[in-house]
C-alpha cells in the first residue's frame, strides 16, 4: 500500500523544479489518496452524478416539446410520447432515472449511517442533507408537470402546508399567483423544476470538495490517512465498472418498467371538481407522505414530516468521539440500522394505502419507531464504545499489571 507521499514519489516521478507544478497537479486530480478498502457502497455518489447528469440532459430536451399552459399541457404531453422523434424515449429516460436517482440517494444515505461517515465529515453530511432536500423539491415539481389528477390534487396538498406557518396564507397566493391553483402556479412550477437541478449540480460540486477536505469514510471505520491508495486506477475502474451496471439498469428500467410507479390516475386528465380517493405521490416521497397522514393536527403532522425527512442531521450532534465510525464493532446498533430501515420500507407500503382502519394505526407506530432510531442509533452507538473500551480491569489482571510495574522500576534503580 502506498501513503499519499509514497504515491507522489512513485507515480509522479519528477525531479527537476519546472515539472514540479505539474506533477502536483496531476497527483491532486487523479491520484487523490483514498482508503484502500472501500467496497462498492461507495460507488452510490459516483452513480448519483452519472444520473444527474441524464436527468438534466434529458430535462432540456423535453423542455423544448413541453408547454406550461394549463391547456395545452396534455397536448404537448401526447405529442412528446406520440410524435416527436424519440420522445417517448426521452421523458421514460427522465420518469426512470428519477426513481434511480432516489433509490441510490437512500441508499448512499444508509451506506452513511452504517459506516458512520457522519463522524468523519460533518460538513460533507450537512451538504448532503441540504442535497436531498432540494432534490425532493425537484422531484415533486417534476410530478406535477404532466398535470394528471395527481399532480394537481398533489400539489394542491402540498402547497396548502405553506399555511401553517405565520403568513403562510399570503405566500400560498403569491406562488399561486391567485386564489386557486392556475396556468400562473403552474408556469412557477416550471421554471423552478428547470432552474433548481442546476444549484442542485453546483451544490454537489462544492460536495465533493468539502469531501476532499477531510478524506473518505471506509468500511472499518479507523482512521486510515497515512495508509491510501491513489485514486486512479484503483477507483476509478471501479467506478467505470459501476457505471456499466448502472447503464444495464437505466436501460431496463426506460424500456419496460419507466411507467411502473406511475398512478393510473395520473394519466386522467384533471377534475377540479372531484377528489380522488387516495391522494398520493411518487414511491420515494411516500414515506414522509405517511408520517404526514399519521398525525391528525395539521401543523403537528407537517413539522413531524420535515423532523423525519431532515432528523439524520441530529447524528454528528449527539455522537461522541467513537474508535470506530462503522457500526461493524456494535451488533446492538447494527440491529437497530435494520428495524429502521425495514420501517423505512414499511412505511413507503403505508403512505400508499388509503388512510382507514389499521393503516392509521400502524403509520402511527411505525412514525415513532422512525423518530426514535434517529436518536438511539447514535446514544447506543456511543454507549457501547464507552463499555467496550472503559471497561475497568479484572483483579488479576490488575494485580499482574501492578507487579510488571513495580519489576520495571526496580529495574531501573538498579541500572542507574
Amino acid at each position: 500500500m502506498l501513503t499519499g507521499g509514497n504515491a507522489t514519489e512513485c507515480d509522479g516521478g519528477f525531479s527537476d523544479e519546472s515539472s514540479e507544478s505539474d506533477g502536483h497537479y496531476y497527483y491532486d486530480a487523479l491520484k487523490y489518496p483514498c482508503p484502500p478498502n472501500l467496497s462498492v457502497w461507495w460507488n452510490m455518489g459516483s452513480m448519483l452524478f452519472l444520473v444527474l447528469g441524464a436527468q438534466i440532459l434529458t430535462g432540456i430536451m423535453l423542455t423544448t416539446n413541453y408547454s406550461s399552459d394549463e391547456q395545452l399541457v396534455s397536448v404537448s404531453v401526447d405529442y412528446i410520447m406520440r410524435d416527436a422523434n424519440y420522445g417517448w424515449i426521452i421523458r421514460s429516460m427522465h420518469m426512470g432515472g428519477a426513481s434511480l436517482f432516489f433509490a441510490l440517494i437512500y441508499m448512499h444515505v444508509a451506506r452513511g449511517v452504517y459506516f458512520g461517515a457522519y463522524l468523519k465529515n460533518p460538513h460533507v453530511w450537512y451538504s448532503g442533507l441540504t442535497l436531498y432536500l432540494l432534490s425532493m423539491g425537484v422531484g415533486f415539481l417534476g410530478y406535477v408537470l404532466p398535470w394528471g389528477v395527481m399532480s394537481y390534487w398533489g400539489l394542491t396538498v402540498i402547497t396548502n402546508m405553506m399555511t401553517v406557518i405565520p403568513g403562510g396564507a399570503r405566500a400560498l397566493d403569491w406562488f399561486q399567483g391567485g386564489y386557486v391553483i392556475t396556468s400562473m402556479t403552474l408556469k412557477r412550477v416550471f421554471v423552478l423544476h428547470f432552474l433548481l437541478p442546476f444549484v442542485i449540480l453546483g451544490l454537489s460540486l462544492t460536495h465533493v470538495l468539502f469531501l476532499h477536505m477531510n478524506g473518505s469514510s471506509n468500511p472499518l471505520g479507523l482512521d486510515e490517512t497515512n495508509f491510501s491508495v491513489p485514486f486512479h486506477p484503483y477507483y476509478s475502474i471501479k467506478d467505470l465498472a459501476g457505471f456499466v451496471l448502472l447503464l444495464i439498469g437505466f436501460v431496463g428500467v426506460t424500456f419496460t418498467f419507466a411507467s411502473l410507479t406511475v398512478d393510473p390516475l395520473q394519466w386522467q386528465p384533471i377534475n377540479k371538481m372531484k377528489t380522488p380517493t387516495v391522494i398520493k405521490p411518487e414511491w420515494y416521497f411516500l414515506y414522509a407522505y405517511a408520517i404526514l397522514r399519521s398525525i391528525p393536527h395539521k401543523a403537528g403532522g407537517v413539522f413531524t414530516m420535515f423532523a423525519a425527512i431532515a432528523g439524520v442531521a441530529v447524528f454528528p450532534m449527539i455522537s461522541g468521539p467513537e474508535k470506530f465510525q462503522s457500526m461493524k464493532v456494535c451488533p446492538l446498533v447494527r440491529l437497530v440500522f435494520i428495524i429502521w430501515a425495514a420501517n423505512f420500507m414499511f412505511l413507503t407500503v403505508i403512505g400508499a394505502q388509503e388512510p382507514t382502519g389499521g393503516w392509521v394505526l400502524a403509520g402511527q407506530f411505525s412514525t415513532v419507531l422512525h423518530l426514535g432510531a434517529l436518536v438511539v442509533i447514535p446514544a447506543v452507538k456511543m454507549k457501547w464504545e464507552m463499555e467496550l473500551y472503559n471497561r475497568p480491569e479484572k483483579p488479576e489482571e490488575a494485580l499482574c499489571t501492578k507487579k510488571e510495574t513495580v519489576a520495571v522500576v526496580d529495574n531501573t534503580k538498579e541500572l542507574v
